[in-house]
């Protein structure tokens, strides 16, 4: 009980002395507080003596010619309704597999690939007909997921889904940022 009676003079006897310390009867202010901004102002330089006429900026350097993967059409600030260009978007992909397993996960990549390549053009889905069968392998934790397609609609994943599921029944779709032609 006394260590604590001890500790609590010297605590207030601390705050006393910084109390005191603190205040004053004093005017703090100067004659150089009392003068307004327009002083200053008309009396810059007295207080500066920065030289900014060495510290010129070169001016831009013109007619140089930026090599680019961007389309002049986009460029030119328009795009035709020819051009197309690919967009990333929220859309829809069609998971064919969903494992704990790497091993099976790639397997199943690996046999979607091959199925594709088995499928003559007429049979293939109008959104998918023109190249090769986009696969995707994930992994989020706890699984690897093997999805296949690009679709921007979910139109397009139904129609996709009805070939894709011949061959892998538990097909199904999910939403996923995809890169589409547009």
């Amino acid at each position: 009980m006394h260590n604590r009676t001890a500790s609590i003079v010297v605590l207030v006897c601390v705050a006393a002395v910084m109390a005191g310390g603190c205040s004053s009867s004093k005017d703090v202010a100067s004659d150089d507080d009392t003068k307004d901004i327009e002083y200053y102002i008309a009396n810059i330089d007295q207080y500066e003596d920065f030289d900014e006429t060495s510290y010129v900026d070169p001016p831009p350097v013109t007619g140089e010619v930026i090599d680019h993967d961007v389309p002049p059409e986009l460029m030119a600030g328009s795009a035709s309704s020819g051009s197309r260009v690919y967009e990333t978007v929220d859309g829809f992909r069609i998971q064919i597999h969903s494992s704990l397993d790497k091993e099976g996960a790639v397997a199943s990549e690996e046999r979607a690939k091959e199925w594709w390549q088995t499928l003559e053009s007429t049979e293939k889905p109008t959104s998918m007909a023109g190249g090769s069968l986009p696969v995707y392998l994930k992994y989020v934790q706890p699984y690897y997921r093997v999805r296949v397609g690009n679709f921007a609609t979910r139109e397009e994943a139904e129609i996709a889904l009805q070939v894709v599921s011949a061959r892998f029944p538990r097909a199904f779709i999910v939403v996923d940022r995809v890169t589409v032609l547009r």
